[in-house]
């Protein structure tokens, strides 16, 4: 008992929720990809969702909330940015020491883990600094331009995620990060440390984040009647969308690339790619076959993931 706690206590946990929610997201949905057919229909409900939700009945009860609460996951984001924001440019800007009980909640969090990854006090303050931005934005899009389908459901695990999935990826960047941990030199940041492949992995960062705010203003748009009623589902046209179907998925994975261009140092941070693709690639392609099953005339030009070519 005593060794398989002592295992458990040295397990990364921000690493082993990544690793966990990914693995189930490239299994689940390899299964719906080529065997759908097969599958019970309490599995489709609890993995399809929105637009491509399964819309068959199952004998087993399902806890669902309205797809609207996308909302909440950028609410707990935004308190997690307030909360830990300021201990970021406290650090890094101002020259003040983490607080005690911070930095050893890191490091149980990162229990047994690398502790220093060699990733600079520039890179993580640019890499906190642009994840905040994303969150702010996010937040501004969910509440003020989004529309929700009355009728569109996301499962209990969806919501699970989602609800925990900033406060895991701000944890992630901070839990080997210098002067968070326990390296005892405070390094502060200094934006004449990039290099050149840091500022194209922040000019491709802003890139993709400005037009995943566009194409949700083009997916809003599509909601909206002149009387301000919801219309059904409408295919998307402009921007990103001549080129992908799910260009907002597209900017996400482009995003989390640019901040891995800075945060590669950490072996943390891999994880938070891993699932980004997995999750963002999976919805691509449901929507993807969604957009040519219900729009006949559906362009042949435009892909799913890669433009011209897949």
């Amino acid at each position: 008992m005593d060794s398989l706690k002592n295992n458990f206590s040295s397990v990364n946990l921000i690493q082993f929720y990544f690793l966990v929610i990914s693995v189930a997201v490239i299994f689940l949905g390899t299964l719906i990809n080529f065997f759908e057919i097969y599958l019970p229909a309490f599995i489709l409900k609890t993995f399809r969702c929105g637009k491509h939700a399964y819309k068959g009945t199952t004998n087993l009860p399902t806890i669902e909330f309205p797809k609207s609460s996308f909302k909440h996951f950028y609410q707990v984001g935004l308190l997690c940015s307030v909360f830990t924001y300021p201990f970021v440019f406290a650090t890094y800007v101002l020259d003040f020491k983490v607080p005690f009980f911070f930095s050893r909640s890191l490091f149980h969090c990162n229990c047994e883990g690398k502790q220093d990854s060699g990733t600079s006090a520039t890179e993580v303050f640019v890499a906190m600094s642009l994840i905040n931005l994303q969150i702010i934005r996010r937040f501004y899009d969910t509440h003020f331009i989004s529309i929700f389908g009355k009728n569109s459901k996301i499962n209990l695990t969806h919501w699970i995620v989602g609800m925990t999935y900033y406060p895991m990826v701000i944890l992630s960047i901070l839990c080997e990060a210098p002067n968070f941990t326990t390296s005892a030199e405070l390094k502060k940041a200094n934006l004449y440390d990039l290099g050149l492949l840091e500022v194209f992995g922040i000019l491709l960062f802003f890139w993709s984040w400005w037009h995943q705010h566009v194409c949700t203003v083009i997916l809003a748009n599509l909601r909206k009647t002149k009387k301000g009623n919801i219309n059904d589902y409408k295919l998307p046209i402009g921007d990103w969308f001549e080129y992908v179907s799910s260009p907002h998925c597209s900017a996400e994975i482009l995003m989390y690339f640019a901040l891995t261009i800075l945060l590669w140092k950490s072996s943390t941070w891999w994880y938070v790619m891993l699932w980004v693709l997995s999750n963002q690639i999976e919805s691509i392609l449901l929507s993807h076959w969604w957009y040519q099953e219900t729009f006949k005339h559906f362009p042949e030009t435009r892909k799913a993931l890669i433009p011209f070519i897949y």
